[in-house]
């Protein structure tokens, strides 16, 4: 099966480079979002650092995979954030929802 973000290439585009970086370092599990590295605090900085570009082309992926609903953010500190992946085995029914927030403009 073909995940579900490499069908959206297109519209994604470079962040997918983001997206794959940030779900290799998740723990597989049932829940609609996985925590990436165990949830902790990330800055844009120390991810430009690791995938050999800039902090604000990082911040310009993230928002564009949040606004596909690939990933979720949160902000914790004036330069520090949560992140969460899209979970693509989880239950069609929780993809519904992850991706009806998404919509709603519910996710950052």
């Amino acid at each position: 099966m073909i995940p579900v973000i490499l069908s959206n290439h297109r519209a994604v585009g470079a962040a997918l480079v983001l997206h794959q970086y940030l779900a290799a370092h998740t723990t597989p599990g049932g829940d609609p979002w996985l925590a990436v590295a165990g949830g902790i605090w990330i800055t844009s900085e120390q991810l430009a650092y690791r995938l050999d570009t800039t902090a604000s082309t990082i911040e310009r992926w993230r928002k564009r995979l949040e606004r596909f609903g690939y990933l979720h953010s949160e902000r914790v500190r004036p330069r520090f954030r949560k992140f969460w992946v899209a979970n693509e085995n989880a239950r069609p029914r929780e993809q519904a929802s992850v991706q009806a927030a998404a919509a709603n403009g519910l996710v950052n």
